[in-house]
C-alpha cells in the first residue's frame, strides 16, 4: 500500500504559546473525507490530538465484534462498534505518530486474527510489539484530560489491563478496512493494539471489556482524543 501523504501547516496555541504544528492529510480519496482539525500534532507535548464522538453503548451492540474497539475512523467498517468514533482515519494516525517517532511493531500477521479459532495456529497468541502509547480523553467540563483506562471495565479485574502499543499493520487495511486505530486486543486489524490480550484471549474468555457509561459524556458528544508515544527524552 502506498503511504504517500500530503502535509498541512497548521498552528496549535498550546499553554499560552503558538507553536507550529503538522496536520497530515492522506493523499487517497478515502482520507480526505472529514472536516479540517480532525487530527494535530503537539509538538511541544509529542501527543496527537484526535477530534472524535463518543457512544457509551457501542462496545455491546449486537452482531458485532464486542467489547474490541475503542476509536475507530468513523468511516471504518468497525465504527457501529467503537465506543469513540474519530474523524480523523487510522491512516493519518499512523503517519502522525510516526512524524513522532513512534516505531511499528509489525510483528502480526493476518492469521492472528483468521486463525483464532485454531488449537494448532500459534499466530492468535501473539502479542502486539511496537511503541508504547499513551491513550487519555478531553471533553468539556473535565479539568484535565483523563486515562481511558479509567472508562472502562474488565472482567475479573480491578482496573483494567491495558498495555497498549503501536502495532501499525496498515499493510492489512486493504482486506480489514476497519479502521480501528486502538483496539482492545493484539489484533493485526488495528494501528494500536493492547499487548496484555492476544487475540487468542477474545477467543477463549469472549467479552471481558465494557464502557463504564456513567464517566461518560451522553452519546454523540465530542471529545479529543490524546494520544502520546512513550519515547524517551531527546
Amino acid at each position: 500500500m502506498s503511504r504517500h501523504r500530503s502535509r498541512l501547516a497548521a498552528i496549535l496555541l498550546v499553554g499560552g504559546v503558538i507553536t507550529a504544528t503538522v496536520v497530515f492529510a492522506s493523499s487517497t480519496t478515502r482520507d480526505r473525507e472529514h472536516a479540517p482539525g480532525a487530527l494535530v500534532v503537539d509538538r511541544v507535548h509529542r501527543e496527537v490530538h484526535l477530534r472524535a464522538t463518543v457512544h457509551p453503548g457501542a462496545m455491546q451492540r449486537p452482531f458485532g465484534v464486542k467489547g474490541h474497539h475503542a476509536i475507530v475512523w468513523k468511516k471504518g467498517r468497525a465504527a457501529t462498534w467503537a465506543l469513540f468514533r474519530s474523524e480523523a482515519s487510522d491512516q493519518e494516525v499512523r503517519a502522525a505518530l510516526e512524524s513522532l517517532g513512534a516505531v511499528p511493531g509489525e510483528n502480526l500477521t493476518i492469521a492472528s486474527w483468521t486463525e483464532r479459532g485454531s488449537g494448532e495456529s500459534k499466530e492468535p497468541d501473539k502479542r502486539v510489539d511496537g511503541t508504547a502509547i499513551n491513550v487519555r480523553v478531553r471533553w468539556d467540563g473535565l479539568s484535565s484530560p483523563v486515562e481511558l483506562s479509567s472508562l472502562l471495565a474488565e472482567r475479573g479485574h480491578e482496573t483494567p489491563r491495558l498495555d497498549f502499543r503501536y502495532g501499525g499493520n496498515e499493510r492489512f487495511q486493504p482486506e480489514f478496512k476497519s479502521g480501528c486505530i486502538v483496539c482492545l486486543y493484539s489484533c493485526p486489524g488495528g494501528a494500536i493494539g493492547n499487548r496484555s490480550h492476544p487475540i487468542r484471549d477474545y477467543v477463549r474468555d469472549g467479552v471481558v471489556y465494557q464502557a463504564i457509561r456513567n464517566r461518560l459524556p451522553r452519546a454523540g458528544s465530542s471529545v479529543t482524543m490524546i494520544l502520546k508515544p512513550q519515547l524517551e527524552e531527546r
